[in-house]
């Protein structure tokens, strides 16, 4: 025994990087190549093992005990693992199993250290451990989510299949230079490279990713390739983009071995790899091949551009029977037929939709002009009802509630996002309630997730006569800009802002301009907090939208809004909601006719603006928030 763990030994560095799972020996698979005899299983293993990686014959004895735990229960007789090792030591052969304790592979299938052996552990002082139970792997349990939450979409995974390999690779040395050149915080190349290589090492473990992409989940050729992604990273050394390539078409040769695992899949994962590595606010968006239309022709689409859409006209999201509807929007086949803000969307088309993940439902919601769908619902209070709306063209409004709220002159305006119309909808809407006698103005950006940065200027420009309204501080000077108001006629009566915690970006800006500049009163809690700039780049070698983060957002007075957000000057916390009415909007109608408004509003009127009109920054027009995520709009 002693001979046989010397000669061991000497093998350690090679054999440091195998795992049990390594050699994929399922029952059913051994059964099908004809393995399952004991004796077959030793003489053919070994001979795989020997000329794969070219162990001593003593070594790949040794490791094959490791293999048979798996197909213990498919045995008759059983020994200990020392009893079998002994026999093996002594007779050079082996004519029972043994059954050591499982051990649990590494979650990512890329080797990693194993702990030191102990005599009393259980464990062979000179075979690799895998990762013990208790080692809970974060970052891996955010990358299968990631993985889930990415080939879950239909969309997505009709995007990576239309894709070529030249396309592909085209779109990661294009990414690779859009971070270079504009991201705040660029990663290295070696940090972007290991992710890729940890992406693609945990996807041949997802179902979304195998079943989406029809990749074979074929355990000896995948264990294959995991193995040789842990000698890429074990031995690669990547300082730049060219590096960087070299790797990827390595792992491109190696992934020949695995059924439907394309080179354009391989470049695919680099890219999204890149991006991975930055803040959670950068993205890549490609163009749904089966459904290009409007903005989405032009290479990048978010909620907060559309304007118009093709479908029904409802907010959805995800609930766990389906789809829950957050509202119908105006003038909306949906509003017409009845549907209402919290029915529960249980079957579209007559297909149970329980369990679905968002994106998934959302493309089962989609369809042409003039077709129809039928849709399940349950209401609030039980009822069960069922829904044929036929899909036309809808309008997406941003100013969705106006109103004068009692004799005294207030009035009340919602305002959802920022869109490229929302200035002239807002335009119109004051107009209307100036008719109507408003003398005060409370502006509700509760659940608002921002927009458009120039149309959120634009829109503060209305109120304020003067002062910064956002400067943004970025790695290049481009990144960094200075607005301010310059808007020869705005609004002068009292101002009221709503917010919540789900206010986010130009929400914020608003709500801390008006602060800042003792334009008016914040009402509400603590906003969002996300201070950061999207630059949205339409991408060249595919039809679709990367979005980097290139800056982060300052008030007027100079406070950072990342991680921070807006501090109301009143805060109202309405825990129970509606039950006892809308405690934010009546604390907002009192203040809106107090004194102190007054007196603000009075003040802001006075001062008029030293400085000249000034174009905008041309850079306003690329930055634009992405989708929350949580709702989409059908």
């Amino acid at each position: 025994m002693a001979a046989l763990q010397a000669l061991a030994a000497r093998q350690e560095p090679r054999q440091s990087r195998l795992r049990p799972r390594h050699f994929g020996y399922r029952p059913e698979r051994l059964q099908r190549h004809g393995w399952m005899d004991t004796g077959v299983f030793f003489r053919k293993g070994v001979t795989v093992m020997r000329r794969a990686i070219g162990l001593s014959l003593s070594v790949v004895a040794v490791l094959m005990l490791d293999a048979v735990p798996a197909m213990a229960d498919d045995f008759s007789a059983v020994r200990s693992e020392p009893a079998a090792r002994s026999e093996l030591s002594r007779t050079g052969k082996l004519d029972f199993p043994a059954f050591p304790a499982r051990r649990r592979s590494s979650p990512d299938g890329l080797s990693r250290g194993r702990p030191a052996a102990s005599p009393d552990d259980g464990l062979d002082p000179f075979i690799p451990a895998a990762t013990p139970d208790s080692v809970v792997d974060n970052e891996s349990e955010q990358i299968r989510l990631v993985l889930t939450s990415r080939y879950s979409n239909p969309a997505t995974v009709r995007a990576v299949r239309a894709m070529s390999g030249r396309q592909a690779a085209e779109l990661y040395a294009e990414v690779s230079s859009r971070i270079d050149e504009r991201s705040l915080e660029p990663t290295s190349y070696d940090v972007r490279v290991r992710r890729a290589l940890r992406n693609l090492g945990l996807a041949l473990d997802n179902d979304a990713f195998l079943k989406g992409l029809r990749i074979s989940s074929d355990s000896f050729r995948t264990d294959a390739f995991r193995e040789s992604l842990s000698r890429l990273a074990g031995r690669m050394t990547v300082r730049s983009r060219s590096d960087a390539m070299a790797v990827m078409n390595s792992v491109m040769k190696e992934a020949e071995r695995v059924s439907g695992l394309t080179p354009s899949v391989v470049a695919w994962e680099f890219a999204l790899a890149s991006v991975d590595t930055l803040d959670r606010f950068s993205g890549l968006d490609p163009a749904d091949p089966g459904m290009v239309r409007g903005a989405e022709a032009t290479g990048w689409r978010t909620a907060a551009l559309d304007e118009e859409i093709v479908g029904i006209g409802v907010e959805v999201r995800e609930h766990a029977d389906g789809l829950v509807i957050v509202k119908p929007l105006k003038g909306s086949p949906a509003a017409e037929a009845g549907l209402r803000a919290g029915d529960v969307v249980t079957a579209i088309d007559g297909r149970d939709i329980a369990g679905l993940k968002l994106a998934e439902s959302s493309d089962l919601m989609t369809g042409p002009v003039a077709s129809r769908l039928m849709l399940s619902v349950t209401r609030e209070d039980g009822t069960k009802r069922s829904f044929t709306v036929v899909r036309r063209k809808v309008r997406i409004w941003t100013v969705n509630d106006t109103r004068m709220l009692n004799s005294s002159g207030t009035a009340y305006l919602s305002l959802s996002r920022f869109s490229a119309s929302s200035t002239a909808e807002l335009d119109a809407a004051l107009e209307a309630l100036y008719a109507k006698g408003m003398k005060s103005l409370v502006l509700d950006l509760r659940g608002n997730p921002g927009g458009l940065l120039t149309t959120c200027v634009e829109v503060a420009d209305r109120f304020l006569p003067v002062g910064t309204i956002v400067s943004t501080r970025g790695r290049l000077a481009s990144d960094t800009m200075v607005e301010k108001a310059t808007f020869a006629r705005t609004w002068s009566m009292p101002l009221v802002v709503l917010i919540d915690g789900d206010s986010a970006s130009a929400s914020e800006i608003f709500a801390a301009a008006i602060q800042d500049n003792r334009r008016g009163v914040v009402v509400g809690v603590k906003s969002y907090g996300k201070g950061s700039v999207q630059t949205h780049f339409p991408l060249n070698a595919i039809s679709g939208d990367l979005r980097i983060t290139t800056a982060l957002f300052y008030s007027p007075n100079g406070r950072r809004m990342a991680g921070e957000g807006v501090t109301p000057d009143v805060e109202v916390v309405d825990r129970d909601g509606v039950a006892n009415g809308d405690r934010m909007l009546r604390e907002a109608e009192r203040l809106a006719t107090s004194p102190e408004l007054l007196s603000m509003a009075r003040a802001a009127s006075r001062v008029k603006s030293a400085d000249p009109a000034k174009p905008r920054s041309a850079a306003l027009n690329n930055i634009a928030d992405p989708d929350s995520g949580r709702t989409v709009v059908h």
